[in-house]
């Protein structure tokens, strides 16, 4: 392989990682903004458990 076959590789790849991140980002905020109140629900479960209430 040479320099630049081996160049436009990394290229490519580093391509690929940034879509893979981009996509990644984009990933359903909704999901996560799921799973943030179903823990937020948990931890003040846990805490009035704790309370004794």
């Amino acid at each position: 392989m040479n320099e630049n076959s081996s160049i436009e590789s990394s290229q490519n790849d580093l391509e690929e990682l940034r879509e893979a991140i981009a996509l990644v980002q984009v990933l359903d905020l909704n999901e996560h903004g799921a799973a943030y109140e179903q823990i937020h629900a948990q931890l003040e479960e846990a805490l009035r458990s704790i309370d004794g209430k």
